[in-house]
């Protein structure tokens, strides 16, 4: 009951106008039939808003943690006939996609959590098409004394490109349309099995 009630709230932040949820999902250049990784899912509302715009030939990864938040995530996709989600339990180290081919990787509000985050997007690569994009989305850092800044929730933004061009990936493109919070576009710079 409690997990329900946190991850509707979780949702309801995700969906507000302050969000700019429909903002975000235009600049991704999500395309049907794409097949996207949600890590940090939670409680899947952008799982569920990908899985509409990849459309029946594409796929969802809803990625977390937490297997109650999968499950979550499960009812919801039955309740509205998605059968274009799968849900994977991650690691904070990782996970197995068993060479998804994934178009995107989107990563909101999860930077900060990952005790190796230049480790964990390295393993991704494997994963990944030769021009797949790597989303990430994570709270700038605050003064005073707000759950973000009490709880350290927020990386600075250098620090997250720094990461992930020692995971092997480029900036491609930053958006400053979140006011709380920095959004960029990566793209893998390694090659590898021939891509």
């Amino acid at each position: 009951m409690f997990t329900s009630l946190f991850l509707n709230i979780l949702n309801k932040e995700a969906s507000s106008a302050g969000s700019k949820p429909g903002e975000i999902i235009a600049g991704l250049g999500i395309g049907e039939g794409d097949v996207i990784a949600d890590i940090g899912s939670g409680g899947g509302y952008f799982t569920i808003a990908f899985a509409g715009k990849v459309g029946k030939a594409g796929r969802v990864y809803a990625v977390d943690v937490k297997p109650k938040y999968l499950e979550f995530i499960r009812r919801r996709a039955a309740r509205e006939g998605l059968d274009n989600i799968s849900c994977v339990l991650g690691t904070s180290s990782g996970i197995d996609l068993l060479e998804a081919g994934l178009d995107l990787v989107f990563a909101r509000n999860v930077f900060h959590h990952l005790p190796d985050p230049s480790g964990y997007f390295r393993t991704m690569i494997r994963y990944l098409k030769p021009e797949a994009k790597i989303a990430i989305i994570d709270h700038k850092p605050k003064r005073g004394f707000g759950f973000v800044s009490l709880f350290k929730h927020h990386t600075p933004g250098e620090t997250i490109v720094l990461e992930m061009e020692r995971a092997g990936y480029s900036l491609t493109k930053s958006f400053d349309f979140l006011p709380d919070q920095t959004f960029n576009l990566f793209r893998r710079t390694i090659r590898i099995h021939g891509q």
